[in-house]
């Protein structure tokens, strides 16, 4: 939802939601192209920020509303004409069946980027969001392109990127906050350098991690250059932090110039 607002702001891009959903989040779908069509679920899988000193923690709620969308034929059919997926997990929910399920139906040539969050998150009997270890990284990482993680989604953030990148044939991106992102594709560490942007003068920060995986993915899509893509991705994020999320405007020009 929220990189699709990035999307609209780049003029050339048609987006599709795969998600499951409840009659309470029909409130939110206007001139949103989303599948199924319906709700397929009684409640929509919520998030809670809490903030207090600093510090932030998670709650969840309808975690029975976070179901794998069943493949039919009109979804198999928006998978086969994307240039992009993003796959987004919001819970440890996904086999490494499904995904073979979902990635067997894209066309040859689409660029297919794990961003994991969910699969780091466990949940206790208060709705509590725990850290959990990607336990099922083996066997998914290997049917991606490129993975995007936060050094922040685990201590050992680092480390494990520069393990998948050896070992998994996948393309790891870790986004650092201020100081940008790397990219490890095998022995080689990519510096993806950012222009910071005082705290002061920042309006808002929601949504960055989606806004930098967006617009990587669509630049890395077009060029198939690493630094190409991180250069303009930390661009566009930087744009966005003089706006509030609802009404953030890119200016393209001024990022290509």
């Amino acid at each position: 939802m929220f990189m699709n607002k990035i999307f609209k702001q780049f003029g050339d891009c048609n987006v599709s939601i795969i998600a499951s959903y409840g009659p309470d989040f029909l409130k939110y779908l206007d001139g949103i192209n989303i599948f199924p069509a319906q709700p397929n679920t009684d409640k929509t899988l919520v998030y809670e920020n809490v903030s207090k000193a600093g510090l932030r923690t998670q709650k969840s709620y309808n975690r029975e509303g976070a179901l794998a969308v069943e493949l039919d034929n009109s979804i198999i059919d928006v998978l086969q004409q994307a240039d992009i997926i993003f796959f987004a997990p919001q819970s440890p929910i996904y086999s490494k069946e499904y995904i073979q399920s979902v990635t067997v139906n894209l066309k040859t040539g689409a660029l297919k980027v794990l961003i994991p969050q969910g699969f780091y998150r466990n949940f206790d009997s208060e709705n509590n969001v725990l850290v959990r270890e990607f336990i099922e990284a083996k066997e998914i990482l290997p049917l991606m392109d490129i993975v995007i993680v936060s050094e922040q989604d685990s201590p050992t953030m680092l480390v494990q990127a520069k393990d998948w990148a050896l070992n998994m044939n996948v393309i790891p991106v870790v986004t650092l906050g201020e100081k940008g992102a790397v990219a490890l594709k095998g022995n080689d560490e990519i510096q993806l350098l950012a222009i910071p942007v005082a705290e002061n003068e920042i309006v808002d920060s929601v949504g960055s991690g989606d806004i930098f995986s967006a617009s990587f993915a669509y630049k890395y899509k077009q060029t198939g250059d690493l630094e190409a893509a991180g250069k303009f991705a930390n661009a566009v994020v930087r744009q966005c932090l003089f706006y509030k999320p609802t009404d953030i405007k890119i200016n393209l020009s001024k990022i290509n110039s």
